[in-house]
C-alpha cells in the first residue's frame, strides 16, 4: 500500500532538516572548541610571561622585555606590563583568524612574584 500523494517526499524533507541541524551544531561546537583553546593558549602565555618577567626582575634584568619575548614565543601579544619591585603583572592578548567576517580576541591578566615574596 502506498502513501497518499500529499505525504510523498516528506521523509526527505525531514531528513534534510535533521542534516542541516546536525551540520549547524557541529559547526558551533567547533567554534566553541577553538575559542576555548584560544583562551587556554593566551592564559598559558600570560602566566609564562609573568613568571619570566618576575625572574628577570629578581636577576636585575628588564622584566617587561623578558615578558614580551615569552609572550611572543607563545603566539600572544603583551598588551600591558607592570613591574612593582619583583612582582610582575601582565596582560596578554591573542586573536583568531577571521571567521565568517570577524575575529575573536582573548585577553588574560596574570601576576607572578618570587616564592619568597609572601614570606
Amino acid at each position: 500500500m502506498s502513501a497518499p500523494p500529499v505525504e510523498r517526499g516528506s521523509v526527505t524533507v525531514h531528513a534534510l532538516w535533521v542534516g542541516a541541524v546536525l551540520v549547524t551544531v557541529v559547526a558551533l561546537g567547533l567554534q566553541v572548541t577553538a575559542l576555548v583553546a584560544l583562551r587556554h593558549r593566551v592564559s598559558a602565555a600570560a602566566d609564562l610571561a609573568a613568571l619570566a618577567g618576575s625572574r628577570a626582575a629578581t636577576e636585575g634584568g628588564d622584566p617587561c622585555a623578558a615578558a614580551r619575548q615569552v609572550a611572543r614565543r607563545n603566539d600572544a601579544t603583551l598588551e600591558r606590563c607592570r613591574a612593582d619591585l619583583d612582582v610582575v603583572t601582565v596582560t596578554a592578548t591573542a586573536a583568531t583568524r577571521p571567521w565568517w567576517g570577524g575575529t575573536w580576541r582573548a585577553r588574560v591578566q596574570a601576576r607572578a612574584a618570587p616564592a619568597w615574596y609572601e614570606q
